[in-house]
Order: C-alpha cells, then structure tokens, then sequence
C-alpha cells in the first residue's frame, strides 16, 4: 500500500529510529550513480539481481522505486505514477542503491509477496536518504576514518528501513510487530486448512519461527494454534452448509475438504462448538 492510499483502519505509525532492529551487518550496500538509460539496460539489471541484490532507484524530485527482483520490473506497483515518472524522465541521473536481498527480506519479510513499494523522496524519510545517498555516491565520505564510514553505512540501512516502513506505514511497535506477523501467520494458516497434517511444527517451519515464538503468537486462544485451527475449520465448514452452493455436496465431503478425515471426529466437534450436528445445521430448504 502507497503511502497516499492509507487506510483509516490501520494503527498509527511508530516509526522511532531506536526501535529499529540492529539492521546493519549484512545489507553490503553499495550506492552510484546510473545514467536514465541505465533502466532500458536489462542486461545490467539482470546482472544485480543476479548477485540477489535488491536495488533502490532514487530521484530527488520524482521519488523512488524499491526493485526485489527481475520481474518487478515488469511489474506495476500500487503507486505507478513513480514507476512512470522514472520510466520517462530523458536525461536524468538516478541514484542507485543495492543491498543483499537477503539481508532485507530478513527485517522486513513483509516485503515477499509485495509488488514493486514506492517512495516519496521530496520530503520526510525518503529524503534524507537520497541526500545520504547522493553525499556517499559523490565520495564525500573518502576522506573519513574507515570506521566513521562504517558507521555512515550502518546509518544509512537504518534509514532506508524507516524509509522503506514509512512507505508502507508499518507500525513498529512491539505490539504492532506482533499484530503484523500475526497477521501473516494467520493467513498463511487460513490457505492451508485444507490440509490435514497441518501442525504447528510445520507452520512455524514454513514461516521461518520457533515453534514456542508460533505459540506466543497464539496466546489467549483457547486451544492455542491447534484449537484456533480447529475453530477455523468448523467454522468455514458451518458456511458451507448454510450455502446453496454446496447443497448438492455430501457433508463427509465438505468436512475432508476442511481437513476432516474422521467423520465421527469433526460430527462431535461440531456439536460442541454449535450446539447441534453437522445434519442440523443444514437448512431444511437445502436438504429438500
């Protein structure tokens, strides 16, 4: 989401620099400048990308475009007035910053699955870091001690992250980091209740956490994740005898599809949670 289509519903932004993970060992950021031919170039882009480099391209007044991949190059973004200002522009220079994808999607795994994220470079964030980047591609750091400029470069991907949150307006709070990833976790979990070996070991594996931070995420729920899994399931089970649409379906074929494999298991489930059998619950007016 661009910054210029926030929704009401989302939470403030808390966006203070010291709340930012120690970001910086890792990224390997390296800033030029590019000729506006440079994006007509595949050949060079390719070649970035195929170092697994996601690459930044910065303009002082027309923003900036965040690239993961090759194929966010033929990819629009939420906000594609920036892709079409950078895209026309004849005789501009760009500023060109690449850091190890890896080392990015590690702080901000949000960003997987995302198309190209823009950025507004005439105020705010964005613009500090173009300024940071247009000062360390011009060489005026080479006169500096080697450690100061490891710590300009350190500064630097703190920068681009908040710039990168602000963008998305990410609340980085504790709790909002919380209400983030439990998001995510949730909906991955919601794509896959179909499956019937689904367990927590395996969800935190897919998602790349412990199995007690899954739990914490869980906390409250009655049951933790395997009860929140199972309410999930009965649930979307219950709409699914409330629809027309699978009147003609058997109800041991709408529970395996949910990821019942025991019929007598999910029938006395479901009574506990809603009072009455799968059978029941099926209107009259389907059932006819």
């Amino acid at each position: 989401m661009s910054k210029d289509e926030r929704s009401s519903e989302l939470p403030a932004r808390i966006i203070p620099l010291a709340t930012l993970p120690a970001p910086s060992r890792g990224f390997e950021p390296i800033v030029q400048h590019v000729p506006a031919s440079w994006l007509h170039e595949q050949d060079l882009l390719t070649q970035c990308f195929a170092q697994k480099r996601a690459l930044f391209l910065l303009t002082r007044r027309n923003g900036g475009i965040l690239y993961l991949s090759a194929g966010h190059l033929s990819a629009a973004p939420k906000d594609d007035a920036v892709q079409t200002d950078l895209l026309s522009l004849p005789e501009n220079v760009f500023l060109a910053l690449s850091v190890r994808k890896e080392a990015l999607l590690t702080q901000l795994p949000v960003l997987s699955g995302l198309p190209p994220v823009t950025i507004q470079t005439r105020s705010g964030p964005g613009h500090l870091l173009f300024m940071t980047c247009d000062l360390i591609a011009q060489d005026m750091l080479i006169s500096s001690s080697p450690q100061t400029q490891t710590r300009i470069r350190q500064h630097l991907t703190n920068l681009l992250l908040t710039t990168v949150l602000d963008a998305l307006d990410l609340d980085l709070s504790t709790e909002g980091r919380r209400r983030h990833r439990q998001k995510h976790v949730r909906a991955y979990i919601e794509s896959r209740l179909h499956e019937a070996d689904l367990t927590p070991q395996l969800i935190a594996q897919a998602y790349g956490i412990s199995t007690r931070a899954l739990y914490l995420l869980f906390d409250g729920e009655p049951g933790a994740v395997s009860g929140w899994i199972l309410n999930r399931r009965l649930e979307r089970i219950y709409e699914d005898l409330q629809s027309l649409d699978f009147a003609s379906m058997a109800i041991a074929e709408i529970a395996l599809k949910h990821g019942f494999r025991n019929a007598a298991h999910f029938s006395r489930r479901f009574r506990q949670k809603f009072g009455l059998s799968p059978r029941e619950a099926r209107p009259k007016r389907l059932t006819g």
